[in-house]
């Protein structure tokens, strides 16, 4: 009721573990199929439960299990996914922001893909406005696609040939045709950007987690570092650099320092 009420239906996350009183669970909504990952020995104990109880309040097409995650051996259970109730198809379409999106619930990243950067993805779309984007670290093109929706060209960039595939089927759904697609090494590839004198109105820096233990916090600042300052030098004069962090132990005040830092070794003047 909650999602309902901010015009959540189609595509959700309905349950969020500790913030919604329920630690440990995950369910995210795909259009009629149901995604739960199961983090703990009490919840995985209950799955039966909360499957059935999942069933009579969405009455779904079917609910797919994603417990693929090595969080689950620090609670003595192994990985584990499958069709929990119903059927479940190979791949899901969304609508998200007006636009349609293929899902793989089965073997996609996470639960099948990144719902909580709806409201970010809509929002880059004013800042692209008739500009060349370069979207990096694509996945399945979520920032790309919202983008192309007001840029001139856009380029979707990502090490992986499968999520590139997805960017260009998602395209095809939503009769985009502004958009390419650049498999490459994103590090390398702005370095090679940066050789070549490339300038882009619009950068989107959306990586996955670069430290997922307090151990690694000071790689991984080096490597957001990287990324920003090389996206910074790459921004043509009154273009835009919309940055992201998911990483746990990469606090907001340390993201800042970051991009203060990056920002000054960049030689541009920046304002957020």
């Amino acid at each position: 009721e909650y999602r309902q009420k901010l015009g959540y239906e189609n595509c959700c996350r309905v349950v969020f573990a500790e913030a919604d009183n329920l630690p440990a669970l995950i369910v995210d909504k795909y259009a009629d199929v149901l995604v739960v990952q199961c983090l703990s020995l009490g919840i995985h104990q209950r799955k039966e439960m909360i499957v059935k109880v999942l069933a009579e309040i969405f009455s779904p097409r079917g609910i797919y299990e994603r417990s693929d995650v090595s969080v689950r051996a620090k609670e003595g259970l192994p990985p584990e996914k499958g069709t929990l109730y119903g059927e479940v198809p190979d791949e899901v379409v969304i609508e998200e922001n007006g636009l349609k999106m293929a899902v793989d619930v089965k073997n996609g990243q996470k639960t099948g893909y990144f719902l909580d950067q709806k409201e970010n993805r809509f929002a880059v779309r004013r800042y692209a406005k008739g500009g060349r984007v370069l979207d990096c670290f694509s996945n399945s093109g979520g920032f790309a696609l919202n983008a192309a929706l007001t840029a001139d060209r856009v380029i979707a960039a990502d090490i992986s040939p499968l999520a590139l595939e997805n960017v260009e089927k998602n395209a095809r759904l939503n009769g985009i045709s502004n958009l390419e697609t650049k498999c490459a090494d994103v590090f390398q590839l702005l370095r090679e950007y940066r050789t070549a004198g490339e300038k882009f109105s619009l950068i989107v820096l959306d990586p996955p987690a670069f430290c997922k233990s307090a151990d690694e916090v000071k790689d991984a600042f080096r490597g957001y570092k990287d990324i920003n300052l090389l996206g910074m030098k790459l921004v043509k004069s009154g273009g835009f650099l919309a940055t992201c962090s998911c990483s746990h132990y990469m606090t907001l005040p340390l993201f800042e320092k970051m991009l203060s830092e990056a920002a000054k070794e960049s030689g541009r003047r920046v304002r957020s």
